[in-house]
């Protein structure tokens, strides 16, 4: 394995594990300091098959219990009330933060807005808009 192709891999692992442990607003996976709700979705699925354990295309209370924050705020994601979340229900809840931090609806987030709803889930007490912080809904 060559220098480049070790350090992008690197890179694209640490940019994973990042984004599970924090689950706050995406991160910025092309350093261009913006990020598009393609993209963001993308990420959604990754994470979600990295927490689905049993890959059974679902996530149970237990698995959801060991996600980010303890997997509160992904409780919310359970739409059909079923107790386990889909992918596609994962996915979902993540696009409606993305739409809640796109501020201007342009279909992107830039490193502002990002960094704008962070400091107002701080204020909220959302712990920087991660999964088990405020608004209602996400």
């Amino acid at each position: 394995m060559n220098n480049i192709t070790f350090l992008a891999v690197a890179a694209a692992i640490s940019v994973s594990v990042s984004a599970m442990a924090q689950d706050g607003p995406p991160t910025d996976p092309y350093g261009d300091a913006a990020v598009i709700k393609a993209d963001a979705d993308r990420a959604a699925a990754a994470r979600f098959d990295g927490l689905d354990t049993n890959k059974d295309g679902k996530l149970s209370a237990e698995e959801t219990a060991a996600g980010p924050g303890g997997g509160r705020g992904l409780r919310r994601a359970d739409a059909d009330g079923d107790g386990a979340i889909t992918k596609a229900e994962f996915v979902a809840l993540q696009a409606r933060r993305f739409d809640m931090m796109d501020a201007d609806h342009d279909g992107q987030l830039t490193k502002a807005e990002r960094d704008a709803f962070r400091a107002q889930m701080m204020q909220r007490g959302g712990g920087g808009g991660g999964a088990g912080g405020p608004p209602p809904g996400l």
